[in-house]
């Protein structure tokens, strides 16, 4: 019966050990003492992502409006009545909810440093801005939205694209001893 671990193939690596006789007339066993050196390689790897830190700021930006708009709506009513202002554009407490959930998925994607999440986000809300800008009444004006705030939010997706796009900036450090 043969084992196959790492832990057979090292004990079989191991030097061969000394028959050495005891003062009983028995036979003991061992193992040379075999000087040696040893290198210790330590490495910190430390990265930093240019995505999640515009994913960041963006998400807390939308997080803010899309607070103000809830608390300013509320949400005892109907939620597209009444129409409010938030960072002087106006909005229903969809659009604040809307905002909010993007908000709080981006933040999410940003913390975990998620390149592909934040990209994925990016695209999405900038194909939604996109189309708020060229059709503001969707929703038969359910949302307010206005057409300079859309393009805003667009323009803001789209450096959340880019920056995901962007490489990751990695930085090691090595640290060498003889032991």
């Amino acid at each position: 019966m043969e084992i196959q671990s790492d832990r057979a193939t090292v004990v079989n690596e191991q030097a061969p050990l000394v028959v050495v006789p005891t003062a009983t007339g028995e036979v003991g066993y061992v193992a040379p003492v075999i000087p040696s050196t040893a290198t210790v390689v330590t490495t910190r790897t430390s990265w930093f992502t240019p995505a999640a830190l515009v994913a960041s700021l963006a998400a807390i930006a939308l997080l803010v409006v899309g607070g103000i708009t809830v608390a300013r709506a509320g949400l005892d009513g109907p939620l597209d009545e009444p129409v409010v202002s938030a960072a002087n554009y106006t909005a229903t407490a969809i659009l604040g909810l809307i905002e909010l959930a993007v908000g709080v998925i981006l933040l999410s994607a940003a913390l975990n440093r998620s390149r592909e999440g934040i990209l994925f986000i990016g695209i999405v809300g900038g194909v939604l801005a996109l189309i708020a800008v060229f059709e503001p009444t969707i929703g038969n004006g359910a949302l307010a939205i206005e057409r300079p705030f859309a393009v805003i939010v667009a323009l803001v997706m789209g450096a959340v694209v880019v920056s995901a796009l962007l490489p990751s900036i990695r930085r090691s450090n090595v640290e060498r001893r003889v032991v």
